[in-house]
C-alpha cells in the first residue's frame, strides 16, 4: 500500500511547489532594448519590462523610476566639466494595475553627453555611458537594479 501511495504524495508535493507564484513583492526591472549609438542632439529610448506580484507599479501613487549614467569614457573631459554620474528620478506615468509589463524611457542627448578635451592628439569626441535604472512601486518595494550595455554617444 505504500509502495501505491510514495508516488501520488510525489506528485502532488512537486505540484503544490510548482505552484507557487512566480512574482515576487519587490518589483523586477530587466532592460529589454536600447539605442547602442546616438547620433548628435537626438534622443534615446530604453525599454524596461517590469514584473510586480501586487501589480501596484502605476504612477498612480509614489511610483518612482530612478536612473543613474555612468560615465565610461577613459579621455579628458573639457576644462570645467566635472567627471561624475548623471542621475534623476521620473514618476511612472498612470496605467492600469498589471503584474508585468513595459516601460519605454526617453532621454535626451544633451543631458548626457558631455564635451571632450580637444587639445589631445587622435582624439575623438565620442562618449560612451551605461545606465542602471531601479523602481519603487506604491507601496514603497525597491527593485533589483537593471543595467543598460553600452552606449555610444556619437560626438559633433
Amino acid at each position: 500500500m505504500i509502495r501505491k501511495l510514495a508516488p501520488i504524495v510525489a506528485i502532488l508535493v512537486t505540484l503544490i511547489a510548482c505552484s507557487k507564484d512566480k512574482f515576487q513583492t519587490e518589483p523586477s526591472l530587466e532592460v529589454k532594448s536600447h539605442s547602442e549609438v546616438v547620433a548628435v542632439q537626438s534622443s534615446f529610448t530604453v525599454s524596461l519590462e517590469f514584473t510586480d506580484k501586487e501589480g501596484d507599479l502605476s504612477g498612480a501613487g509614489d511610483s518612482t523610476l530612478w536612473y543613474k549614467a555612468e560615465l565610461l569614457n577613459t579621455r579628458r573631459l573639457s576644462q570645467g566639466v566635472p567627471r561624475e554620474y548623471f542621475d534623476g528620478y521620473a514618476p511612472l506615468p498612470e496605467f492600469p494595475d498589471k503584474s508585468s509589463g513595459e516601460i519605454q524611457f526617453r532621454l535626451e542627448y544633451r543631458d548626457f553627453y558631455k564635451e571632450i578635451d580637444e587639445r589631445r592628439e587622435g582624439f575623438d569626441k565620442n562618449d560612451t555611458i551605461r545606465i542602471r535604472f531601479a523602481v519603487k512601486d506604491r507601496a514603497g518595494n525597491l527593485s533589483d537594479t537593471a543595467i543598460t550595455g553600452n552606449i555610444v554617444l556619437l560626438g559633433q
